[in-house]
């Protein structure tokens, strides 16, 4: 056997298992292995592929997923934003639809709608309660500069009337809440920015808790707390309707 035909006969052996892993399906945990080792561009490459090949064919999970990734990982806000917004329509109590908000509510605070960002982090906190990003987004909202100015009034002598009905201060239920937090002083830094706003605020513990609360006014029905919700995100806070405000313990404030 000459020295060319046995080279010959290993370059055809060897051929057929070349292609075949070529053609070996990507997985979405490679693309993740590239993304990690900062190969962003070949991370990119591999999700274009693993969508030409697999996403009819992928779980309702790899399809969050995947969305995630590619809204993570393309260079174009808008076409990241549509990513993000569609985990969140189709995909609601979805594995990535929290954080897709908070990526959301950031975009949203870069291009100047500190309005649309406030509004996002309320939402995280509204259908996310339990979510450990509502945290991290409530302290990034709280920390990412002045609020936003109170809405344009027209033929309005003063802004409007955000404080508690009278009476309410004192009864029910229901409160609404600005935020929770396990630092007092970022609690009072909120509390400050809402009294200065010209809400009636407190702040609250609950027992078994070391959170401090920061909230407005008590209630005896929801109807009555989401009126004032309503008002309070509209001078730029985050904010959501409670239940327990029958069992706080004051905290100063």
């Amino acid at each position: 056997m000459t020295r060319w035909f046995r080279w010959a006969l290993a370059i055809a052996l060897l051929h057929p298992a070349a292609v075949a892993a070529q053609q070996q399906p990507l997985t979405l945990d490679n693309v993740e292995e590239l993304a990690r080792m900062g190969r962003t561009e070949s991370a990119r490459e591999a999700l274009r592929r693993w969508w030409d090949r697999s996403s009819s064919e992928a779980s309702r999970r790899d399809a969050q997923r995947a969305l995630w990734l590619r809204g993570r990982l393309t260079m174009d806000p808008g076409e990241a934003a549509i990513d993000f917004r569609r985990l969140v329509v189709e995909y609601p109590g979805g594995p990535y639809s929290d954080v897709a908000l908070l990526r959301l509510a950031q975009a949203a605070f870069a291009q100047g709608d500190s309005a649309q960002a406030a509004r996002d982090v309320g939402r995280l906190a509204q259908e996310y309660p339990s979510s450990a990003v509502r945290r991290e987004a409530e302290a990034w909202l709280a920390s990412a500069g002045s609020p936003p100015p109170p809405p344009a009034r027209t033929n309005r002598a003063s802004p409007p009337d955000v404080r508690p009905p009278p009476g309410a201060a004192a009864v029910g239920p229901f409160s609404v809440q600005l935020g929770a937090f396990a630092d007092r002083g970022r609690a009072e830094a909120l509390r400050r920015r809402a009294a200065e706003a010209g809400l009636d605020v407190r702040l609250a513990t609950l027992p078994g808790s070391e959170l401090v609360r920061v909230r407005v006014g008590r209630f005896d029905s929801s109807e009555e707390a989401h009126a004032i919700l309503e008002r309070v995100q509209g001078l730029g806070f985050t904010t959501t309707v409670v239940r327990d405000a029958n069992r706080e313990e004051r905290s100063g404030g």
